[in-house]
């Protein structure tokens, strides 16, 4: 099978579904996208490309456009909320995983909007304010109705609508979502109010007991984006676009010292959502459906996987699409290809998570043995996450 000529329709003009309509517009698919919004907006915030993630886009033809865009980080500083030396500080600079990518932050919607820009050079027609309702199929044709009253038939429709993807719900994928025990806040704050903020070039993760923070500075180090995390019993919905007021986020950081206190006080367009474990599905795809993305596989952000993992899949998919028998046997390659790397991405974000809100002598143990690799065995800190980072599927890994 090639992809030249086939005709694709794809449901999300999200980070996977954009990245998705590029790379398979490029082997010659006549792509269609459909996106439930109204237009590309400012929604969500910062959001990390990491290495593994930007060899995909450099491969696309987008570093240029991702650099002009987005923050390449040199530094992680990792701290104990009480402590303002740092308990680790890796040298992004020097550590190349066996890839030669940066890692590099943005705003989400300048990513959607080169990622856009990129569709509509390649001839890609991307329909917005179409929200599916209802998925039918059969062996021959697909059909997507929508809220407008209008029908879309195709042969194959690629599921890149996100958490609550209806084309996952139409595959039969029914497992339901276990509740973590942590919400977590996502704002945004102009740097101009925060003079001891972080670096254009640094990102920093405090973490204390039930809870930790997260900052790094986006779109030139103008704005911080900020992602707190807190454990609790009461949870709220899912999503990440659920309005809160700053002053629950300020009232659950209220013993952390007066720096962290200062950067929440300027904290703008607060939004809490609560964090949810999904268990992998076994089948990605049925008939002509195919999933990527957190439509297949949401994952929690602790290692700021979400979007690359979407990305890594888009590109696989085209790719085994492109060299398969047929549509069925390039499914089952995509998700051969891709299934044990995304579980172990999932379980080692679910893992971070535990070490950032640890308590009592269980913390105590993890922050010495921070300090301890920083200051005799950095390469240590440096090299745990080459598994992840080296990885570059578009040059075959």
């Amino acid at each position: 099978m090639s992809l030249k000529n086939q005709n694709v329709t794809i449901l999300g003009a999200g980070i996977g579904g954009l990245t998705a309509a590029v790379a398979m517009s490029r082997r010659g698919a006549n792509v269609t996208v459909f996106d439930q919004t109204k237009r590309q907006s400012s929604i969500g915030a910062g959001i990390q490309v990491s290495p593994n993630g930007f060899g995909v886009m450099d491969t696309l033809g987008l570093a240029a456009q991702l650099f002009s865009k987005g923050n390449v980080l040199e530094f992680i500083n990792v701290q104990n909320y009480k402590n303002p030396l740092f308990s680790s500080r890796v040298d992004l600079m020097r550590v190349t995983h066996g890839n030669p990518n940066p890692h590099l932050v943005i705003h989400r919607s300048d990513l959607i909007g080169i990622l856009i820009k990129k569709t509509e050079d390649l001839g890609v027609k991307v329909h917005f304010n179409k929200k599916a309702e209802s998925i039918n199929y059969d062996d021959k044709e697909i059909q997507i109705s929508f809220n407008d009253g209008t029908v879309h038939k195709t042969r194959m429709l690629v599921g890149a609508d996100g958490i609550h993807s209806i084309a996952r719900k139409s595959i039969e994928c029914k497992a339901q979502p276990t509740f973590t025990g942590k919400v977590a806040w996502r704002a945004m704050i102009e740097s101009k109010f925060v003079p001891l903020t972080d670096l254009p070039s640094e990102a920093t993760i405090r973490f204390g007991p039930n809870r930790h923070l997260v900052t790094y500075p986006i779109r030139d180090g103008n704005l911080v984006n900020l992602v707190a995390v807190e454990k609790r019993d009461n949870w709220v919905a899912e999503g990440w676009h659920h309005a809160d007021k700053r002053e629950n986020l300020e009232r659950s950081f209220e013993h952390w010292p007066t720096d962290v206190l200062k950067l929440l006080s300027v904290a703008e367009n607060v939004n809490l959502w609560g964090l949810f474990s999904h268990s992998l599905p076994k089948k990605w795809h049925s008939a002509g459906i195919v999933l990527i993305g957190d439509s297949c596989h949401p994952m929690v952000p602790f290692l700021g996987q979400g979007a690359n993992m979407a990305i890594e899949d888009a590109w696989v998919l085209a790719e085994e699409l492109d060299g398969s028998i047929d549509m069925e046997d390039g499914f089952k390659k995509y998700q051969s290809r891709r299934y044990k790397r995304i579980k172990k991405v999932s379980l080692a974000s679910s893992s971070n998570g535990d070490i950032y809100h640890a308590v009592g002598v269980k913390a105590n143990i993890i922050d010495l043995g921070m300090k301890a690799s920083y200051k005799f065995k950095p390469s240590f800190i440096q090299s745990k996450y080459d598994w992840l980072y080296g990885v570059d599927v578009s040059r075959g890994d």
